[in-house]
């Protein structure tokens, strides 16, 4: 999920270069109606600022029970004085890239939360 079309088309491209099926979300109701359709091995979520609808995409994922093993690859602008308590306590956020996020970095993320669906 990334609201900036640029970049989710970017992060598209680049994983699906790797051999994954991506599906895009624009805003964080599209990313949890898609999860809930789709079951996907995990979640690629870009938080540029608390406003963006992270807080409440994390904890409603965390509410659902199909969700809540589906976890989450968070790259964010925030460092981790503005994040807060906001991953305290909030199942599925397996890793958090600081944006700018170089491509290798990306895709080895995404590759531990793969591993760790399928574990």
């Amino acid at each position: 999920m990334d609201d900036v079309e640029e970049s989710r088309d970017t992060s598209a491209e680049l994983l699906t270069a790797e051999g994954y099926e991506v599906s895009r979300a624009a805003d964080s109701e599209g990313a949890l109606e898609l999860l809930l359709k789709r079951r996907p091995d995990a979640v690629l979520f870009q938080m540029l600022t608390p406003a963006s609808g992270a807080i409440n995409f994390v904890r409603r994922l965390a509410l659902s029970r199909h969700a809540l093993a589906v976890p989450v690859v968070l790259v964010t602008t925030l460092n981790e004085f503005q994040l807060g308590s906001f991953l305290n306590g909030v199942p599925g956020v397996r890793k958090v890239l600081y944006s700018p996020c170089p491509p290798d970095v990306l895709k080895d993320a995404v590759a531990q939360a793969v591993r760790y669906f399928h574990r």
